[in-house]
């Protein structure tokens, strides 16, 4: 499934601008980050935002940037993460944000790294499929279900030298099952991550196109109200 996340930019016939589509992907990558830092630092994670990154692994050939997130109901299924965008980008300082940008950046350096492998982007599909008759037997966020992604995350991207170290209690960070989320939203974070630059999105755009995302931030966010 993730070799074959191809969305051409002429395909993507939707009601959000390109830019808006960027953000959007791009807030997939904050919110699969926020969720891996609230279970890292409260051994808990919110439920539409987990349902929302974790479907998202089984949407292999979306005709729009929304549907990988949900479909109609995209832009509030990303709630957690247009929001947590928002406090990056008013450049808050608390622990939780920092952590959260790091694990951001850290995803979009890992999947700049899988983008070079073919091989283990084939390997990924492949174990996604097998992950995806579980869903069909038990439920999305099953712990057979959790255990089988975070197990193609561990077997494809940890083979790598760089990885995203998790901070947070180990009370709750020493738990199998926390653990498996752990790597389930790292995995959903490389997939959203992905996305972000099928559509264009590049690193050094958060930087010089800083005023340009803050608007078109600003009007996702907006729609959460309606």
């Amino acid at each position: 499934m993730m070799g074959k996340y191809v969305l051409e930019e002429q395909s993507l016939i939707n009601q959000l601008s390109l830019n808006q589509q960027r953000v959007l992907a791009l807030a997939g990558i904050i919110q699969a980050a926020t969720l891996v830092n609230q279970v890292a630092t409260t051994g808990q994670a919110d439920t539409q935002a987990s349902h929302c990154a974790l479907s998202s692994l089984f949407v292999a050939n979306p005709e729009r940037t929304e549907d990988v997130f949900g479909g109609e109901q995209a832009i509030h299924n990303m709630r957690l993460g247009l929001i947590t965008l928002k406090s990056i980008m008013n450049q808050e300082q608390s622990s939780g944000i920092k952590d959260i940008t790091r694990y951001v950046l850290g995803l979009i350096h890992l999947q700049s790294k899988l983008s070079k492998q073919p091989q283990m982007l084939n390997e990924i599909s492949t174990q996604l499929n097998h992950s995806q008759r579980q869903v069909d037997l038990y439920e999305l966020g099953h712990a057979n279900v959790l255990a089988s992604v975070a197990e193609t995350y561990s077997s494809t991207l940890s083979s790598f030298n760089f990885r995203i170290q998790v901070t947070g209690n180990p009370t709750y960070l020493q738990q199998p099952m926390n653990t498996n989320r752990v790597r389930a939203y790292l995995l959903a974070g490389i997939r959203a991550t992905t996305l972000w630059r099928q559509l264009g999105g590049r690193k050094w755009h958060l930087i010089v196109f800083k005023n340009s995302l803050q608007r078109e931030l600003d009007v996702l966010l907006n729609q959460l109200s309606h």
